[in-house]
């Protein structure tokens, strides 16, 4: 094989590499921005039952009638 058609075909498996990079680029960059770049979010149950908070300390029950 002569060096010109080695030169040809070295050239044309390199344009296919790079197209089929390019694609996979195009394909995988919205794929992988979903994955790398989400944000995770942990809640935590409680096993309290929720209790109103009071407004003023000076409001609250103490009990006592009157």
């Amino acid at each position: 094989m002569a060096l010109r058609d080695m030169l040809s075909l070295c050239g044309r498996i390199g344009l296919i590499v790079a197209a089929f990079a390019f694609v996979a680029s195009i394909v995988a960059g919205p794929l992988l921005e979903k994955v790398l770049f989400s944000q995770v979010t942990v809640t935590e149950r409680s096993t309290l039952p929720l209790l109103p908070p009071a407004d003023n300390p000076s409001e609250q029950h103490t009990g006592k009638p009157g």
